[in-house]
Formats: structure tokens, sequence, C-alpha cells
């Protein structure tokens, strides 16, 4: 059965940005729900375009410190273990990365920006050394099965100093996947995922500016090879679980949308986004007194980034559709496929987007066969591209 689909979106001039709280209200991206069902066990590889991205991927055969440092000191989002660069919480071997909690013979004092208290465990934390802007990046890992330990992937940038007043502070954090509040009641935290977004660039009350989402499954996600991902565009964020959608943001002008909790849309855009830092982190939390054993740690496989190339800046019209033509999937200003005395016959069992920044016309002659996804994308390229 063939699929088709075409999505155009509109490439917006910026001349005013409205505060998210007139497009969706205080409340619109702040308590998101989302009742997936089952997690998804049929991995999707990403669609066509996506070229690798080596600065920002490892398959982690060794520690590569001219990616990666690791962190060693407190911050509030482990509140229990202060973050370590030791060998004993952060190590490569037979080709992946461990971050693991370690109980301390004796507590140690730290301080941050949030308070100061002596910490009974050690964990591990990395941060890619340089910061990344825009792409398609994925995480394959296996988070440990106790729930008193908190792995998360994420990204993160900000200006400014965090500390009060906060004059100047604005940040930019994309949480590709991160498990919800252990102290919450209300999910359960083996089988709720968030996957959210700050952007308070525009508002200086990021609550405007920000998405916090729960996915909910009917299964654990734990102690299982899982891959997260997210594709970060300069008008679109889509969230990955094991290469399935869970949930896409998508810019639109104010005018253009009402307030809606379950909106897909946002009067946010993200074309003046940061660059952000990739970190990979394990934290302890306060279920640890229930949970004391943490034996197992969080185990990545690796991280895959990806960029797309810019194409052609003016219409390409192939004589024929081909999946080994190297200009078919860059970004060109426009794309025309079929017409007159040109074919455009795409393949079966093909997971396939074309990518332009002004119109994608599909002419006479434009055939999708059975078992292929066909995407035809509008997108914004400004600083998207590093090729």
């Amino acid at each position: 059965m063939k699929t088709i689909l075409v999505f155009l979106f509109a490439v917006f001039s910026y001349v005013n940005v409205f505060p998210q709280f007139f497009c969706e209200g205080q409340e619109g991206w702040r308590r998101k729900v989302i009742d997936y069902g089952s997690v998804p066990t049929n991995y999707i590889p990403i669609t066509t375009g996506w070229v690798d991205y080596l600065p920002f991927t490892d398959d982690f055969n060794s520690f590569d410190y001219s990616k990666w440092t690791k962190i060693d000191t407190c911050r509030p989002y482990s509140t229990h273990a202060i973050f370590s660069n030791s060998s004993e919480n952060v190590y490569v071997g037979k080709g992946k990365l461990y971050l693991k909690a370690k109980q301390l013979a004796t507590p140690i004092w730290c301080e941050h920006w949030d308070g100061a208290q002596y910490y009974n465990y050690s964990t591990g934390f990395i941060c890619s050394k340089y910061p990344i802007r825009y792409g398609y990046i994925e995480i394959k890992c296996k988070l440990p099965a106790n729930i008193a330990l908190s792995p998360c992937f994420w990204m993160f940038n900000s200006t400014g100093i965090y500390v009060y007043p906060f004059t100047g502070y604005r940040y930019d954090e994309i949480d590709v996947f991160e498990l919800h509040d252990p102290n919450d009641t209300i999910y359960n935290v083996t089988k709720t995922l968030m996957q959210n977004f700050h952007h308070n660039l525009h508002d200086e009350d990021s609550s405007y500016s920000s998405l916090q989402q729960n996915i909910n499954f009917t299964n654990s996600f734990l102690n299982q090879d899982i891959f997260f991902a997210v594709e970060w565009l300069p008008e679109e964020l889509h969230f990955y679980v094991n290469g399935n959608l869970t949930k896409s943001v998508k810019f639109a002008e104010e005018s253009e949308v009402p307030y809606n909790i379950k909106s897909d849309f946002t009067c946010t855009h993200f074309l003046n986004a940061m660059e952000q830092y990739l970190q990979i982190s394990l934290g302890v939390n306060s279920l640890i007194s229930q949970y004391p054993d943490v034996s197992q740690g969080f185990v990545i496989d690796y991280i895959h980034s990806y960029k797309l190339v810019e194409g052609y800046n003016y219409e390409y019209w192939p004589t024929s559709f081909s999946m080994n033509d190297p200009e078919m999937f860059k970004v060109h200003q426009s794309i025309r496929l079929g017409g007159i005395g040109k074919t455009a016959i795409i393949p079966t069992g093909q997971n396939i987007t074309i990518w332009a920044e002004e119109g994608i016309i599909l002419d006479k002659g434009f055939t999708v066969s059975g078992s292929t996804t066909f995407a035809a994308r509008n997108i914004a390229t400004t600083d998207l591209f590093n090729y």
C-alpha cells in the first residue's frame, strides 16, 4: 500500500514575534500529554537527504577527548549524586559508552546555583566540546531498569548569567528524552518519557516558549535497546522513538494558531535558535533510598548526527527520478518531478523525502510505487547547511 505525504510549509518573513501566550495560552505547551500506545518495535530509518555529520557522530570505540568533556561537578538535575570524571563513572568498553553511578565511601559537599548539600553518590555526565545547530540527531542506548537512576540525552546553550536578577539570561534546550519526575504519582516512570524544548529567546517568561510533554506508553522502555532522535529544523522539531514519530512542533504565524492544547503548531520559530551542546547524563534521584542497587548503568551504543546539503539556487528538474542521483535529495530552490519528456517513478519499499526552499511540483507521470512513503517538504534554510 503506498503512502503519499505532501508537506508544504510556507517560508515566512519574521518582522515581529508574538509572545507564545497569544497563540497557545499560558498552559498550551506546558501540559501536553500523548497516549502513544505500546513502545514501537519496528525501527524506521531516517528519510533520504540526511548525510552523516562526523563531528557529532561517535560509535564509542574509544573515548574521544576531542569531542567530549567529562563533567566533574554537582548540578541540580542529579539530586543525590555528584557528577564525576572518574573512570568508574564514565568509561568506554566493547564499543559502548557507560555512565554508571557509585556509592561514595565518604560523602562530598558541593554547591551549585540552586543550593548546596552533601552527596552520597557519584555518577557520569559528558558534554560535547562544540555546539551543533540543526540536524537529525539520534542515540541508540539502553536505559537502566532501576528508576532511581535518571538517564537523559539533551542539548543546551545559554547567554547571560544565571544569577539573580538573571539580566540578559536566555537559553535554548532540546530534551531528546528524559524520564518523568519519579516523585510524581500520576505517571508511571517506567512507561512515561518527556520530550521537551525550551526556547525563551523571545520571552523573558520561558513558560510561553516551552514545550513540556509526557509520552505515555502501555509498556516499559527500560532495560532494552532503544533509538531516540530529534529532527531539528529552522521551523520544525520532530521527536522520534525507534524512528517512529511521537510529536511534532511546527511554526505558524500568530494569526493562524488558535489556542489548542493538542496543536502541533507554535508561534515561536527556531530560525535564531542557539547552537547547542550535546549532553549525556545519568542522574540519581530521590528514589535511591528505595532502590539502592546502582550496578546497572546507562549504556550508549552510539550517537549519530546528520545534516542536509544545499543544492542549486534554481529549479532542479531531472530527466528521471533516481535513488542514485547525487543531486536528488539536496535542498534546491525548487524541484519538479515528471513532466513532458521526463519520468518520475518512485521505487517500491522506500522512505523518501524531497526537499526545497520555495516549492515542489509533482508533474505528469509522477508515480509512487507500493510500500513507499513519499514526502515533499519546503524548508527554511538560513544557516542550516555545513557543506
